[in-house]
């Protein structure tokens, strides 16, 4: 298999990763990190790292009080 295709395979599975993860409302990462890049990126400030991001998704769904149950 060429390199191109490989390329296009799996930018298309991050994609459908991303899609999947956005249904369910799970956080991600990836979509997070090109945001920060985009939006916050400043020289010396560094983006959470990917545990500091789940951590933080978890908190805001759980402890803010929009979510009470856990299904």
């Amino acid at each position: 298999m060429s390199r191109r295709k490989w390329r296009a395979i799996k930018k298309s599975l991050r994609k459908v990763s991303s899609a999947i993860k956005t249904i369910f409302g799970m956080p991600d990462y990836d979509r997070y990190v090109q945001h920060w890049y985009r939006a916050h990126a400043a020289p010396g400030v560094f983006p959470m790292t990917e545990r500091e991001y789940y951590m933080y998704a978890l908190r805001e769904r759980y402890e803010k009080g929009g979510v009470t149950r856990c299904c």
